[in-house]
């Protein structure tokens, strides 16, 4: 297996905080409390819905773009739903009328991330609809779960890109499995050998790997051509749309078996045991949603270190960033990056440490191992914890570990 690596960006609140500009702050800041005013399904129950409900109308409520998978915001190309109708947030809102022949019919709303769904679901609640629902997660949690919870995926996902689409666990069974899998990975040279100075960049690279960066990809492209038989998979940081553009160039290049690791490098981390794929990697653990939610269940000794900015942690933004206005996890401990060398430590270096916050977080989980602590943690972000939270089945218990929570939506 040979690994290649090209170049990418961090967008850890990037997408969200294009919605809600796109929304104006206000509106995207509904809580998700407006959940009350219609019903929500996730992926198992929606498969189970359209089976006993033939004539239901799913509406897409993404741009053309998003729908047909030619958004210039590359990311965002992650097919769409058979069947579905492509009607955007907009139309819908200045239209409201184009939905009334769809009333004698069950409505099934769903966008990227569950965000302009939910905006839609509250403005019908709002105008006499009664039997819709807002499709939990969107697009970017179907694309990801696995076939257990989500067992229609195969029959429903379809997409025009000319590369596929991969979740997480498709990477581990492809490494499993493809024995001449070439792996493209497009990160900059400083992220793939771990020498940012940002620590959050430095998290390893699967074994094997080699860099070629993404700014050098258009000059390089031919080293690739020995590989144009076999299968390839493309991944980025953080799924952002450098990772899209390469399967894209590839596959338009005359590669026939691209795909793409759709979350990106730090998901994959942070959802696998890494020993099996990833050399160089962090003195800690990084963890998903999920995982972070077995520690908090599992382990009653866990100490919880919330690592943002004071303003944040307290709910005290305003304006265009309010959206980072989240709670806390309930019990956690609040410090900033001038006071790691002060916080008071337990003197059991077996203590379980679940970090979250800023990029900073990474700095005070590696000056925690180098304490000598073993069971250091760090959660991929807040704002995936609590998004998981609204839209993810298996994470939905992460409600009850939330404090001064105010919502995403």
């Amino acid at each position: 297996m040979k690994i290649i690596n090209l170049g990418t960006l961090k967008i850890r609140f990037l997408l969200f905080g294009y919605f809600a500009l796109l929304a104006g702050t206000a509106e995207a800041q509904h809580p998700f409390k407006y959940d009350s005013l219609y019903k929500t399904m996730y992926a198992n129950e929606f498969c189970r819905f359209i089976q006993d409900n033939p004539d239901v109308v799913l509406i897409d409520v993404r741009s053309a773009g998003e729908f047909c998978d030619t958004s210039h915001m590359a990311s965002l190309n992650k097919g769409h739903l058979k069947g579905a109708i492509n009607i955007s947030v907009d139309s819908i809102k200045s239209n409201i009328h184009v939905l009334d022949s769809y009333k004698d019919k069950p409505i099934v709303f769903y966008c990227s991330h569950s965000q302009r769904s939910r905006r839609v679901s509250k403005l019908l609640s709002e105008n006499g609809f009664a039997n819709y629902y807002n499709l939990n997660g969107g697009m970017t949690s179907l694309n990801e779960l696995h076939h257990t919870d989500f067992p229609c995926k195969e029959e429903l996902i379809i997409s025009g890109l000319a590369f596929s689409n991969r979740s997480c666990d498709d990477l581990a069974r492809l490494i499993r499995t493809e024995k001449n899998l070439v792996i493209i990975d497009v990160r900059p040279s400083i992220q793939f050998n771990a020498k940012d100075t940002i620590a959050d960049n430095n998290i390893g690279r699967i074994k094997g790997a080699i860099n070629i960066p993404y700014d050098e990809f258009q000059n390089r492209q031919s080293e690739l051509d020995p590989y144009r038989s076999q299968s390839i998979l493309v991944y980025s940081a953080s799924g952002d749309g450098d990772g899209s553009r390469t399967a894209a160039a590839l596959a338009n290049n005359g590669f026939n078996k691209v795909n793409l690791l759709l979350t990106g490098l730090n998901d994959f981390i942070a959802s696998q045991d890494v020993s099996l794929f990833v050399e160089n990697g962090t003195p800690f653990t990084i963890v998903n949603p999920l995982r972070a939610l077995k520690l908090l269940k599992d382990h009653k000794d866990l100490i919880v270190y919330d690592t943002r900015v004071s303003e944040e942690y307290n709910n005290a933004r305003t304006g265009t960033i309010s959206y980072k206005n989240l709670g806390h996890i309930r019990n956690a401990i609040h410090t900033e990056k001038q006071h790691f060398s002060s916080v008071p430590l337990s003197k059991n270096k077996g203590t379980p440490i679940l970090i979250y916050g800023n990029e900073e977080a990474a700095e005070f989980a590696s000056y925690l191992a180098t304490k000598g602590y073993k069971k250091v943690f760090l959660l991929t972000g807040l704002y995936d914890f609590v998004w998981s939270a609204f839209n993810v089945e298996s994470c939905k218990d992460a409600i009850q570990f939330l404090t001064d929570h105010v919502g995403i939506y």
